[in-house]
């Protein structure tokens, strides 16, 4: 289905990807690559089946740094109401009653969006009163929140960027200092983005993504942001094409 301009749905990606002619690359944004991820994204079952599509075709994947970090985001925010729970079945009898009761009740509410498949990640906000109040008490000398970090998140994250990587066999599109990408037809700099930020309203992570996008020789972009795919769409005027969810458009 064609949305408008260059925005296509998912279901027109098959027959795109055997009449392709040019490069088979495809680049993808965080929103995409974190919905593949994540068992409760409203796109998982959409993002799941567009990559095995990708794999089938031999298309090469690629992103930068930018999704990585927002990706990476995402999932400290998904981690970490999950190992509270850890938390309380580890430590429980050795925990402050309050700081026992408000983990008891974390888990009461985490298990209920569990059973009604809601999307469990935490707001930033939240993790900050976590955190707060973790503070509060000491463990064999170190504080609350430096065990919790210690024994129940390090590791996690890192560990699931590297298996992410591995799994999707992402590329990267570098911009370090003394390397020229071959997939760059020029340099993605500050003013540019900042220029989409202004011009869309983009947030200025999203617009370091689109604005890297619009600099590349990969034609094609996937994304769940409708934001994102209407700046591309009029960017580039078309001449690049932008696949998204069709329950986005629902």
């Amino acid at each position: 289905m064609i949305v408008s301009g260059g925005i296509k749905t998912f279901s027109a990606l098959p027959s795109y990807l055997k009449t392709s002619k040019g490069d088979p690359a495809c680049f993808v944004d965080t929103s995409i690559l974190f919905s593949a991820t994540y068992d409760s994204d409203a796109f998982n079952s959409e993002s799941e089946l567009v990559f095995d599509l990708l794999a089938e075709a031999g298309f090469s994947i690629f992103t930068n740094v930018n999704v990585r970090s927002e990706f990476l985001e995402n999932h400290r925010r998904v981690l970490i109401p999950e190992i509270l729970i850890d938390l309380l079945a580890k430590k429980g009898p050795q925990l402050d009653p309050i700081l026992n009761e408000k983990l008891k009740s974390h888990r009461t509410n985490y298990q209920k969006k569990v059973a009604e498949e809601k999307n469990t990640k935490m707001d930033p906000i939240q993790i900050k009163m976590w955190r707060r109040l973790l503070l509060q008490y000491s463990f064999d000398g170190i504080d609350g929140w430096a065990l919790f970090c210690r024994d129940f998140l390090t590791g996690k994250i890192h560990r699931i960027w590297q298996d992410t990587e591995k799994f999707f066999a992402l590329n990267f599109i570098s911009t370090r200092a003394g390397e020229v990408s071959p997939h760059l037809d020029r340099f993605p700099n500050w003013e540019n983005a900042v220029d989409l930020m202004e011009r869309y309203g983009l947030a200025s992570f999203d617009a370091m993504i689109v604005n890297m996008f619009l600099c590349s020789r990969i034609q094609l972009l996937l994304t769940a942001d409708l934001e994102m795919a209407d700046c591309v769409s009029k960017e580039s005027k078309g001449f690049k094409l932008v696949f998204v969810p069709d329950s986005a458009l629902r």
